[in-house]
C-alpha cells in the first residue's frame, strides 16, 4: 500500500512538473515571439549560428555597444527549485547592439588597400571572413568582408574613408538585441530550474517506467538549454564583433571606343560609342575624326565628306582632371560615293576619253596614209594576177 501511494505521489509530481513546463513555455513564447536572428542576414559571417526558427526582430538606431556575456553574469541559487543555479539578467543594464557597415570605395591601388584592410582587422581585434580580387580590362576590383571589435567600429570606418580616393557609397546599421538576449536568459533560468527539479524526481523514482519518463523530460530540457545557450552565444559574438563589407575599385581611368561600321561610302554616317570606366564621373569627351573635324558628344554620329582612311582618337577627362586618350590608326575607311555630281563627272570623263581616242585614230590614219596606199596597191595587184591565172 505504501509503495502504491509513493508511486502515485511520484506520478503526481511528474505530471505537475510537466504541466508547469508547458505553462512556462507558453508564457515565454507569449512574452517574446521573436527569435534572435531575423534581420541579421549577412551579419553572421564567421560566426557559428545555432539552428533555430527565425522570427521578426525590431531594428533600432545604433547606440554604443557594451556586452555582458552570460558566462560573466552572477548566479543566483533558487531555494524553490531545489538549489538550481540560474543567471540573474536583472543586472544587465547595458545595451547589446549588432553593428555592421557596407562601403564601396575607390582606391589608387586595390592590392595594397586589400593588404591594409587585412592588417586593420587584425589590429582592431578581428579577422577577415572572406575576400576576393578580380581584373576587368586592366582594372582591378576587390571584395572583402571582415570583423573588428565593436568598440573600434567608428575608428575602422574612419580608417576606410582615409585610405579611399573617393567613397562611392556608405551605409551602417545597428540592431538592438538586448530584449531578445534578456528573454533568452530568462528562458534559460527557467529551464535550468526545471532541470534541477527533474533531477530531484529522478532520485526519487522507484520503477524503471518512472525513471524513463523523467529521463525523457531531462533530455528535452537539456536540448532546449543547449539551444538557448547557443543563441545567446551567437548574439554575444555578433555584438562583440562588428561586420564590415567593403567593395574596392581602382581609380585608373580606362578609355575605349567602337563604331557601328568601319567601312562606309562617302556621305554615309557612322555612329561612334565611347566606353569609359574608372576615374570619377562626370566625364568630358574630345573626339578627333582624322579629317580635321571634332566633337564633344559622348556618342557622336559623324558623316565623312571625302574618301580615304582616317585615324580616330578620343580623349576623356574625369571630374578630378585626370585625362586618358585612346587612338585607333586607320580605323575608318571611306569609299567614293555615287552622288549626282559624281555620276555626271564620270560620264563627262568617259565622253572626253572617247573623243580623244577617235581623234588619235584619225591622226594616226593621216600620218600613216602613204604606207596604207602602197599596201593597198600591192594587195590589189596580187589579187588581179591571181584572178588572171584562174581565167586562163
Amino acid at each position: 500500500m505504501k509503495k502504491s501511494m509513493m508511486n502515485k505521489t511520484l506520478f503526481g509530481l511528474l505530471a505537475l512538473m510537466i504541466l508547469s513546463l508547458l505553462i512556462g513555455s507558453l508564457a515565454c513564447a507569449g512574452s517574446s515571439e521573436a527569435g534572435p536572428y531575423e534581420g541579421t542576414s549577412g551579419m553572421n559571417d564567421g560566426l557559428i549560428m545555432p539552428q533555430t526558427t527565425p522570427a521578426a526582430t525590431t531594428t533600432h538606431a545604433p547606440v554604443p555597444t557594451v556586452t555582458t556575456p552570460v558566462s560573466s553574469l552572477p548566479k543566483v541559487i533558487s531555494q524553490e527549485s531545489g538549489g538550481g543555479a540560474y543567471y540573474d539578467v536583472a543586472v544587465t543594464t547595458d545595451r547589446m547592439v549588432i553593428r555592421s557597415a557596407y562601403l564601396t570605395i575607390v582606391v589608387d591601388d586595390v592590392s595594397i588597400s586589400l593588404q591594409q584592410i587585412n592588417s586593420l582587422a587584425e589590429l582592431y581585434g578581428g579577422y577577415v571572413v572572406n575576400s576576393s580580387i578580380s581584373e576587368d580590362r586592366n582594372r582591378l576590383y576587390a571584395y572583402i568582408s571582415f570583423r573588428v571589435d565593436s568598440a573600434r567600429f567608428n575608428d575602422t570606418l574612419q580608417a576606410l574613408r582615409d585610405m579611399a580616393v573617393d567613397v562611392k557609397s556608405e551605409s551602417t546599421t545597428g540592431q538592438d538585441v538586448t530584449e531578445q538576449y534578456t528573454d533568452l536568459a530568462s528562458r534559460l533560468r527557467n529551464l535550468e530550474a526545471s532541470e534541477a527539479q527533474l533531477l530531484e524526481l529522478m532520485n526519487q523514482a522507484g520503477t524503471v517506467t518512472e525513471i524513463l519518463a523523467v529521463q525523457r523530460e531531462l533530455t528535452n530540457t537539456r536540448e532546449n538549454i543547449e539551444l538557448i545557450k547557443g543563441q545567446m552565444q551567437y548574439l554575444e559574438q555578433s555584438a562583440a564583433l562588428a561586420l564590415f563589407t567593403v567593395t574596392l575599385e581602382q581609380s585608373k581611368l580606362i578609355v575605349e571606343f567602337t563604331a557601328d561600321s568601319r567601312t562606309v561610302k562617302e556621305g554615309s554616317g557612322i555612329q561612334f560609342y565611347a566606353d569609359v570606366s574608372g576615374g570619377f564621373s562626370p566625364y568630358t569627351y574630345e573626339w578627333d575624326f582624322g579629317d580635321g573635324e571634332t566633337s564633344t558628344d559622348a556618342n557622336p554620329y559623324y558623316v565623312y565628306s571625302e574618301s580615304g582612311d582616317f585615324t580616330v582618337s578620343l580623349k576623356v577627362t574625369d571630374d578630378k582632371g585626370t585625362s586618358e586618350t585612346y587612338t585607333r590608326e586607320d580605323y575608318i575607311s571611306v569609299l567614293p560615293g555615287w552622288g549626282a555630281g559624281t555620276v555626271a563627272e564620270s560620264a563627262w570623263n568617259a565622253l572626253v576619253s572617247f573623243f580623244r581616242g577617235l581623234g588619235a585614230f584619225f591622226i594616226g590614219l593621216g600620218i600613216f596614209s602613204p604606207l596604207w596606199i602602197i599596201i593597198l596597191v600591192i594587195l590589189y595587184f596580187a589579187w588581179w594576177r591571181r584572178r588572171k591565172k584562174k581565167s586562163s
